[in-house]
């Protein structure tokens, strides 16, 4: 896929020092082939339909009109072509016919999405322009008070890679400060903790992240992010580049992705994507991360 000058030139250079400095050369080694690919999550912020929905779950949806849903999606898919993911993660799009709506306008043959349990109706949905083996959804599952354990959905999307290998991408979006004061964000990470050391454990390559409404310091977060087992490169950029949310004059880091501490060296790139063109489509920035697999 294309690649802007400067993510082409900083994947130059990961090779170059390669050869360097681990004989044989990378094109030598045996095994299956070398892919960049480049993982994006954003929380596009609202994108509804124009029907409104009278049962639960989403019976509290936001309806827009025709014209707003199309605006919507064309400056969300703007953004998306601009930043030329092969994997995208998204958390709060209502269906599934919005997420395909978006696959078609920003270049995307695959789309996922699986109705969770938020009341409003958003829900996380996956683009991908790998081709999809299998796409899991973990919105059944209930915390120790019986509740759904995450209200919009942790999904798997099981992505293949050349040469037989598998990138797995465990997203969710957890739940929000408004409503939980980290014990259900707590519980959300330790479970998205536990599933994505499995698929490690089974040979996959595994990202896991999207919305997790905290920092990743936080206490919510320490079951996933706390014992450094599992990164989030993005989260160690400067504050003034890091922050993935802003509202009322503030800004956070809530956004991230994660990877194995034993795959740091395929991280090529970890960035947050700003721009008019962001800032017309969410009150969320995306957070991208370059990654050469083998």
């Amino acid at each position: 896929m294309a690649r802007p000058d400067h993510i082409r030139s900083a994947a130059l250079a990961v090779l170059a020092l390669a050869a360097a400095c681990a004989p044989p050369p990378l094109d030598a080694t045996p095994g299956p082939p070398a892919a960049l690919v480049r993982v994006v999550s954003w929380n596009v912020h609202d994108l509804f339909d124009d029907l409104d929905r009278t049962e639960p779950p989403g019976a509290l949806d936001t309806v827009a009109t025709a014209g707003e849903v199309d605006a919507k999606l064309a400056r969300v898919a703007a953004v998306l072509a601009r930043l030329d993911a092969d994997l995208v993660l998204l958390q709060e799009v209502e269906t599934a016919a919005l997420a395909d709506a978006l696959a078609a306008r920003a270049g995307y043959a695959e789309a996922r999405l699986v109705e969770g349990n938020d009341p409003r109706g958003i829900d996380v949905a996956v683009l991908s322009r790998l081709p999809l083996r299998a796409y899991l959804s973990h919105r059944d599952e209930r915390d120790a008070a019986g509740r759904p354990l995450f209200p919009r959905d942790c999904v798997e999307a099981h992505a293949a890679l050349p040469g037989g290998r598998t990138l797995v991408l465990v997203g969710s979006h957890l739940s929000s400060a408004l409503s939980d004061d980290g014990t259900r964000r707590a519980a959300q990470a330790a479970r998205m903790r536990e599933l994505a050391d499995g698929l490690v454990r089974g040979g996959a390559r595994v990202v896991a992240g999207g919305d997790l409404n905290d920092e990743a310091g936080s206490v919510a977060l320490a079951p996933l992010l706390g014992d450094g087992t599992w990164l989030a490169p993005a989260a160690a950029l400067p504050p003034d580049a890091a922050w993935t949310w802003s509202g009322g004059g503030d800004r956070a880091a809530l956004d991230h992705l994660a990877v194995p501490r034993a795959d740091a060296a395929s991280v090529v790139q970890a960035a947050v994507a700003g721009g008019p063109d962001v800032e017309a489509a969410s009150d969320h920035r995306p957070v991208v991360l370059d990654l050469w697999l083998r």
